[in-house]
């Protein structure tokens, strides 16, 4: 007998039909004779509202109370689950974080987890009870709920499977799996059946949705294999493991309209962005001066943490978000690259066409280039047909 973990993402939760749909998924696979954990979002839209309420009062992340409140829409959907489940015959439980429990570090907002106790999810699976979990929480040392970052219910799912050695962790969302570059910007993209945890973490980290990033950086260190696939579309999904090999090209990654923010500060700039990459936040420097003053483009929707970090860094004299005209979007090559050569080849192609596009920064497995945002979809187009992503 196999062991699969199912998480559910908000949008396959969104409503009472959704959640019965997700429970037909789960028991189907019950039934099929395997062993399941399913770990659930909340319903799509809920954490957005209960954000709008804690800041409506001006909390903001870091602060417990924060992710008290953001935190309680999991509570509502893995009670309903569990209930689904119960309606098709099964026997099911919800867990809290606190419950199983799943153990973090103090770091509200973004917390990191530390351990999972796995004893009780274990006893209910052997007695034939599918455990209901709360996506996108932990619990602190000091006792306190904490939560895992956006997207942070992949995360807990990983843990998960890695906690009870399951032999698969399946991704349900409203995407059928994973595209050579984001089906809504550019709609020629093309679905990948496999691709490795470092393509998949390079991805991750600079702009594709699919997967928290964190989550992926926990699979490859557990050796978690992953499935991502929609609740919606039976067409296998695209699978996330080790063995892939790795390709040339195997997608763009992309984050458009950059947050542009400027921050005076002592010491090297490297400093500053290695303080942001250890909070899985991926900054690109613009540019920089002898005077301590340096200019850094990162997500927009992190944008209320990287304020947050820096303001809290003591390097940091100074920070402030800046207004531009024209903003600009990073597009990343991921792919494996023979030479520092290779990864310069993409923006050459942008260049060749007119196309204004800065090289930030590169690896053996991806070139991240900066391009103003009116050019993002005539850039998108260009690098996806040279690096042969199309259909």
């Amino acid at each position: 007998m196999t062991c699969t973990v199912q998480k559910f993402g908000g949008t396959t939760v969104a409503t009472l039909e959704r959640i019965k749909h997700a429970a037909d998924i789960v028991a189907r696979s019950r039934r099929n004779g395997n062993d399941v954990i399913a770990v659930v979002s909340a319903m799509a839209g809920v954490t957005n509202k209960f954000v709008g309420y804690v800041r409506n009062l001006n909390a903001c992340e870091g602060d417990p109370e924060y992710d008290g409140v953001v935190s309680s829409g999991e509570l509502i959907t893995a009670g309903l689950m569990a209930i689904a489940l119960k309606n098709l015959g099964l026997k099911a439980r919800s867990y809290a974080s606190w419950q199983v429990p799943i153990f973090t570090d103090e770091c509200h907002g973004h917390a990191v987890i530390r351990e999972i106790d796995p004893r009780s999810i274990k006893k209910d699976v052997k007695n034939g009870v599918i455990p209901v979990i709360c996506g996108f929480q932990g619990v602190s040392p000091s006792n306190r709920i904490t939560t895992l970052g956006r997207g942070g219910s992949d995360l807990t799912a990983v843990a998960v499977a890695a906690a009870v050695s399951a032999d698969l962790c399946e991704i349900y969302s409203d995407v059928d799996g994973v595209y050579t570059v984001d089906p809504n910007l550019y709609p020629a993209a093309r679905k990948i059946c496999a691709v490795n945890y470092d393509e998949m973490l390079e991805m991750a980290s600079r702009g594709a949705k699919i997967l928290q990033e964190q989550s992926v950086d926990y699979a490859m260190k557990h050796k978690v294999v992953i499935r991502v696939a929609s609740s919606f579309i039976d067409n296998g999904g695209t699978l996330i493991a080790e063995n892939v090999p790795p390709v040339n090209f195997r997608g763009l990654a992309v984050t458009p309209g950059l947050l542009h923010v400027r921050v005076s500060h002592e010491g090297p700039p490297d400093r500053i962005i290695d303080l942001l990459e250890k909070n899985f936040i991926r900054a690109e420097m613009l540019k920089g001066d002898d005077d301590g003053k340096l200019d850094l483009l990162a997500d927009k929707k992190k944008g209320a943490v990287v304020l947050s970090i820096l303001k809290n860094c003591e390097d940091v004299r100074s920070v402030k978000q800046i207004v531009v005209r024209r903003p600009y979007s990073r597009i990343s090559v991921v792919g494996t690259f023979a030479s520092a050569e290779t990864a310069e080849v993409p923006a050459n192609i942008l260049r060749e066409k007119k196309t204004e596009a800065l090289t930030t920064s590169s690896s053996n497995r991806r070139a991240s280039l900066i391009v103003p945002s009116d050019k993002l979809q005539e850039s998108i187009a260009l690098l996806h047909k040279y690096c042969g992503l199309e259909k």
